[in-house]
């Protein structure tokens, strides 16, 4: 994308951080209105685990996309930037539906799209570079949990 390896960093790592903050300041909305007062699996981690899990899958995210940019294919790396912009879109949406919104189920069909690019960004990354694809897997498993707690939050409150 940049000439300079360096300007891709800091665009990879300037995408991360606004998704970052967005799903942050929807999350925290939804935690002080009614996440303590809804049913979850009891499978669903205490709340400390989540920041945690997500500064390590961000910082992956953030390399990954950056070992992206700093590839050849020019066609290629436009297709996988596409869809990893796309997939920070999605996470931002889905943080708004479901935390800022309390709207379970709207926010589980997010997260099944969310999936199924998250796959698809999987592929194209690994085409490009194995390092970048397989570092994407951490994401997507957790985003596959993610799916099946939001799941359990509409069956349990329905």
């Amino acid at each position: 994308m940049f000439q300079k390896p360096f300007y891709n960093f800091l665009y990879s790592l300037f995408l991360v951080l606004i998704t970052a903050g967005f799903c942050s300041y929807f999350n925290r909305v939804g935690m002080e209105n009614f996440y303590s007062q809804i049913n979850l699996s009891g499978f669903t981690p205490p709340n400390a685990v989540f920041p945690i899990v997500w500064i390590v899958l961000y910082a992956l995210l953030v390399f990954s996309f950056d070992d992206i940019l700093n590839s050849g294919n020019k066609e290629r790396i436009r297709a996988a930037a596409t869809v990893f912009t796309l997939n920070l879109f999605l996470q931002v949406l889905w943080t708004y539906v479901f935390f800022y919104n309390a709207y379970f189920f709207g926010g589980l069909v997010v997260l099944v799209i969310l999936d199924l690019l998250t796959m698809i960004m999987f592929w194209l990354f690994y085409e490009i570079s194995h390092i970048a694809g397989l570092t994407i897997i951490p994401y997507f498993i957790w985003l596959l949990f993610a799916t099946y707690l939001n799941w359990a939050v509409v069956v349990l409150n329905a």
